[in-house]
């Protein structure tokens, strides 16, 4: 009796230990390679230390001797005449569209329209929405490999076994007649630990003909509770868990390319918006050459025969349709540009299919920005999100490295059940037996298992610490890749900066060229073929291609300013976007 309570002693406090693990974490848990987190941080600090000399500066221009020569009332007047603000008034004539109309629908959208809706209605954009959600469902089925589990099993028996012929001294017949059933029921849990708790009720009828017993049919009941637990390989709630914290870590990175997505969606709306407003721009340009040039070819198609030859009058043919050739392909331009944008924006009010055109109602702005490399690299590294998937994967190797650890260990499972049983003449006599705890089973299994040389598991945690490692350079690379971004957008800035002050030189230049030739022609001048092709054409032309220059340039610098905060990951805080993960259902302020 006393090795019974010995052994029951020792029973549960089995039990009760495995119980306390719950939260436990496997043999190996410990084991963290703190060189590869040092060298995440050490390539923080390289970036930043890199950076830190540079002071915030502003994006300057040298000054053009060409314009210092231009008194303010000149350039005044040439900007009337040249220039952006210089076409104001005037019309596109854009020409029949692909369904045959002159007459155009067209929409006016400011930038920050263009951007609402590419934010809200852009494919890619819900595309990216979408994946969080999936990565939710994986996380909920992982969680799901911990839910209980209802179990129910019924077995029925009814057996006639012939036998030989008994001796004629023994009193049972030459068959065995057997009616038994089995009505089994319980829950099954998994534990985060590894292991499995089980809680089952049986209850049965057992009925044998011939019988040793005084009643061949009786019936049975028992209550089993049921423990099993791995205590070396697939021991701890860090490997129990690992598919858990894998889903989750996917998920994270899912809504990390959303928010790129986002950023990337948002500069190519900013870029195809001044795209469109570089296209209007030029189509105007194109449209007074022409204009200009089918003047000037007027002046000189009544004089054919007497002071103009007819190669000169083919030669200034030719520039009007060369010119002409500009206008067509403008008009283009223009159509592409507007169907571009509504791709991106992809407003249920402006189908793609549709031919409405979308009117840019603002110019680019020229105004100088200012900027720090060590602010820009150290907002960069903490909010591009391709920063953040690398640090995710990096723990994923982390965590995949960790199971691949507690492999190589030898299996060592144990399983205990405690079990009450009752027997009588019906369930309820078999039922109040079993509650009094007269009859009670202790069973204690253990199983060992490792295999000879171990080498599959060994290979498994040897690519899994390469690959760990490779996450880290992943990291570094990505780093390097970010910063790079940042210099170049940041170079892109000041370079677009100062191209708009050499090409508007040019075109005030190209301006103040032709207003003098105008001059000279209303002076009286003589209105030869050669001061009309060879100067007057010619300028004309070379103040159109700095026109389109100088609106390139301002085009190219206000898209190259929305590229710069892409590349420090804070586009949406400076278009006045708040990013949320797509799952946050709480009150938004």
């Amino acid at each position: 009796m006393s090795n019974r309570r010995a052994f029951r002693r020792t029973f549960k406090a089995l039990v009760a230990s495995i119980l306390a693990c719950t939260g436990c974490s496997g043999p190996m848990a410990g084991t963290s390679d703190t060189e590869l987190r040092d060298q995440v941080i050490a390539s923080h600090r390289a970036f930043i230390k890199a950076a830190s000399a540079g002071p915030v500066i502003e994006v300057v221009r040298a000054p053009s001797n060409l314009e210092a020569k231009l008194s303010p009332e000149r350039r005044a007047q040439l900007d009337i005449i040249s220039g952006p603000p210089s076409y104001a008034a005037d019309k596109l004539d854009l020409g029949p569209d692909l369904m045959g109309n002159v007459s155009r629908d067209n929409v006016s959208m400011s930038l920050q329209r263009a951007i609402e809706l590419a934010t809200r209605n852009n494919l890619d954009v819900q595309f990216a929405k979408l994946v969080p959600a999936v990565g939710t469902t994986q996380v909920t089925q992982a969680e799901a490999a911990f839910d209980a589990v209802f179990f129910t099993s019924f077995e029925w028996q009814n057996l006639d076994t012939p036998k030989p012929l008994p001796l004629p001294f023994n009193t049972f017949s030459g068959n065995t007649q057997v009616n038994n059933y089995t009505l089994g029921t319980g829950i099954r849990k998994p534990l985060s630990t590894g292991g499995q708790i089980t809680v089952q009720t049986d209850i049965g009828r057992q009925f044998a003909n011939p019988s040793p017993y005084v009643d061949p049919g009786f019936q049975t009941s028992d209550v089993l509770l049921t423990l099993r637990q791995p205590l070396l390989r697939k021991f701890g709630s860090d490997i129990a868990k690992s598919d858990i914290a894998l889903a989750k870590s996917a998920r994270e990175q899912a809504v990390a390319d959303l928010r790129r997505q986002l950023l990337e969606t948002i500069v190519n709306a900013e870029r195809s918006y001044w795209q469109l407003v570089f296209a209007h721009q030029r189509l105007l340009i194109q449209l007074r050459l022409y204009k200009r040039t089918h003047e000037d070819y007027a002046q000189l198609e009544p004089r054919a025969g007497f002071d103009v030859s007819p190669v000169r009058l083919t030669e200034a043919g030719s520039f009007l349709e060369t010119r002409r050739g500009a206008v067509i392909s403008a008009r283009q331009d223009v159509r592409v540009a507007s169907d571009r944008l509504k791709r991106l924006i992809n407003a249920p009010e402006l189908p793609l299919t549709g031919e409405t055109l979308i009117v840019p109602v603002e110019m680019p702005a020229d105004i100088p920005v200012s900027f720090s490399l060590l602010d820009a690299v150290t907002t960069a590294i903490s909010k591009r999100p391709e920063l953040r998937r690398a640090l995710l994967q990096i723990e994923d190797a982390a965590v995949r490295q960790r199971v691949a650890d507690n492999g190589r260990l030898p299996m060592l499972d144990i399983e205990g059940t405690l079990r009450y049983n009752g027997v009588g003449d019906s369930v309820g006599d078999s039922v109040y037996n079993m509650r009094s705890g007269r009859f009670m089973d202790y069973i204690l299994r253990a199983q060992f298992e490792v295999p000879i040389g171990n080498r599959g598991p060994e290979a498994q945690y040897r690519q899994r610490q390469i690959e760990r490692r490779a996450s880290v350079v992943n990291y570094q690379r990505t780093a390097q890749d970010v910063v790079l971004d940042v210099k170049e957008s940041l170079r892109q800035i000041q370079t677009n900066y100062e191209l708009i002050a050499a090409s508007r030189s040019a075109r005030r230049a190209a301006a103040d060229n032709l207003r003098a030739i105008d001059e000279q022609e209303k002076a009286g001048a003589p209105l030869t073929p050669e001061f009309l092709l060879d100067l007057k054409l010619t300028t004309e032309e070379r103040l159109a291609n700095s026109e389109s220059q100088e609106m390139q340039s301002l085009t190219e610098y206000n898209s190259a300013i929305a590229k710069f905060y892409q590349s420090i990951g804070t586009l949406l805080e400076r278009n006045g976007i708040e990013f949320r993960d797509p799952e946050d259902t709480t009150d938004r302020k």
